[in-house]
């Protein structure tokens, strides 16, 4: 199990109605909420849970969990992995009382971090060759140092400089330039959330958008008679009540744990959804944030 002294200790007992939300996003992965900014919003609009779950990286985490208990806020350790899975795209979350910074999961994701700055740099080069310039690239990137640390900051970059006028054309145009998502194996990842004590869950399987492929209750059986996932984002922002019933069967007959979030990137994004904490009481309770969420 993970060591208590790597993060803030999670020490919270929740009733049934405390509104919650296990999954969003900052500026340290592909989000554009400030992390004091979505504290504010989360304790101002009575959160009492809430877990920042940034792609492939949790560093950052001990330093805004300090900040949320401050305004009567707990942040739950967690972390958003990407994985593949068969030649598939797969974002799996990870939960835990405390996720260790020299553990399994800090070096898988470390290593995916590195590969994905590779890239990024390779496209930028490329950008370079075909003539795009960015003089403004201090100012646009200033969220981290002026320093091209995401795939999308190259996008970003092409959109400010008015080479292209939306994020979807920019992000066609770097595609095209060699990016490429770099990935875990999902067994890989899974196996690290274990080592370090976390609980494993697929994220958001039946959306419909972006680089990540639907998991329809089928597949994702499939893939849970392979590895050993501990639980499903049952509830999710885009999720069809259709689709949260089927996922909720789905656990429901595996023995798995539900998870609940909006997946909020910011404020022009998608704003976070209080689910009730009761629809997440059996994960909470692995966590060990006691039995009161019934």
């Amino acid at each position: 199990m993970p060591d208590p002294a790597d993060a803030p200790n999670v020490a919270i007992h929740l009733l049934a109605d405390a509104s919650v939300d296990l999954h969003t996003h900052t500026i340290f992965s592909d989000g554009h909420w400030q992390p004091d900014a979505l504290v504010a919003h989360l304790a101002e609009r009575g959160f009492r849970l809430a877990a920042i779950a940034d792609h492939d990286r949790f560093d950052h985490l001990p330093a805004i969990q300090a900040q949320a208990a401050e305004r009567g806020l707990t942040l739950l350790p967690a972390v958003e992995v990407t994985t593949n899975w068969h030649g598939r795209v797969a974002h799996l979350l990870c939960y835990a009382h405390a996720l260790p910074q020299q553990g399994a999961l800090a070096r898988l994701t470390a290593a995916t971090r590195d590969g994905m700055r590779e890239n990024n740099a390779a496209v930028a080069a490329e950008l370079g060759r075909r003539g795009y310039a960015f003089p403004r690239q201090a100012e646009v990137l200033a969220a981290s140092g002026g320093r091209i640390e995401r795939p999308i900051d190259n996008a970003r970059l092409l959109v400010a400089h008015g080479y292209v006028a939306t994020m979807e054309t920019a992000l066609a145009l770097i595609a095209d330039a060699g990016y490429h998502i770099v990935s875990a194996p999902l067994a890989e990842a899974v196996a690290a959330a274990h080592a370090d004590g976390a609980l494993a869950l697929i994220a958001h399987p039946g959306r419909r958008d972006g680089e990540v492929p639907p998991y329809e209750p089928e597949l994702l059986a499939t893939l849970l008679d392979e590895l050993p996932l501990d639980g499903i984002e049952a509830y999710y922002a885009v999720h069809t009540p259709e689709q949260t019933a089927a996922y909720l069967a789905l656990a429901r007959q595996r023995g798995l744990l539900v998870s609940a979030g909006s997946d909020s990137h910011g404020p022009r994004q998608r704003l976070p959804i209080a689910y009730p904490a009761r629809d997440v009481a059996a994960l909470l309770e692995r966590l060990g944030l006691g039995p009161s969420c019934y």
